[in-house]
């Protein structure tokens, strides 16, 4: 198991007829200075089949010279 520094606990629920599937991140979390993602950033997100998980993470974006 991945060792967390912050845990939470969310809702999964989806809006009208979309498919999309949202996910809640709890404000106790969110207002942390360890959770590094912030509105309107652009996350990679990641199933695990092996742990059963779902991975969010920043995306790094390459700067354009």
């Amino acid at each position: 198991m991945l060792p967390f520094l912050l845990t939470g606990q969310s809702k999964v629920f989806k809006h009208g007829k979309a498919k999309t599937l949202y996910l809640s991140i709890p404000s106790k979390m969110a207002e942390d200075s360890a959770f590094t993602i912030k509105e309107g950033d652009i996350v990679e997100i990641e199933f695990d089949k092996k742990l059963g998980a779902v991975v969010i993470r920043p995306k790094k974006i390459k700067k354009s010279k």
